[in-house]
């Protein structure tokens, strides 16, 4: 069998679908749907919020304990962003860049930790 013919052959073995059909913008809404970290929009107020300054290396609080399908907001600022802690968080949702505030809901019980990643500092969120 020649090169060309093997890799057509192994192109069009690779060349499938197998999930179902749907368009790749469905396939990203489902996994939003279903994800356990959600950003959504902030409403006027929050369950609960996470910030931290310029001046200081630290979230405030550095541990919060929320309801299921809770909305917290986090308030950062330019030095300092939130980014999941692949230790004890594998949902990369959980995510706010520098100085962006964000609110995230957290549709299932778990801790979902997170840190500043220039700076190392850590904070929790405990969903009951």
């Amino acid at each position: 069998m020649t090169r060309i013919a093997l890799a057509a052959l192994l192109l069009a073995a690779c060349g499938g679908d197998d999930s179902g059909g749907g368009t790749p913008d469905a396939k990203l809404a489902d996994a939003a749907n279903t994800a356990k970290v959600q950003a959504v929009t902030c409403p006027t107020t929050a369950d609960a919020t996470v910030m931290t300054s310029t001046t200081a290396d630290a979230y405030v609080p550095m541990a919060t304990t929320v309801p299921v399908n809770a909305v917290v907001k986090f308030v950062m600022p330019a030095s300092h962003n939130v980014a999941p802690n692949t230790q004890t968080t594998t949902d990369p949702n959980l995510s706010v860049n520098f100085s962006e505030t964000k609110c995230l809901k957290f549709t299932a019980a778990g801790t979902y930790g997170f840190y500043c990643t220039p700076h190392g500092f850590t904070g929790t969120i405990t969903v009951q």
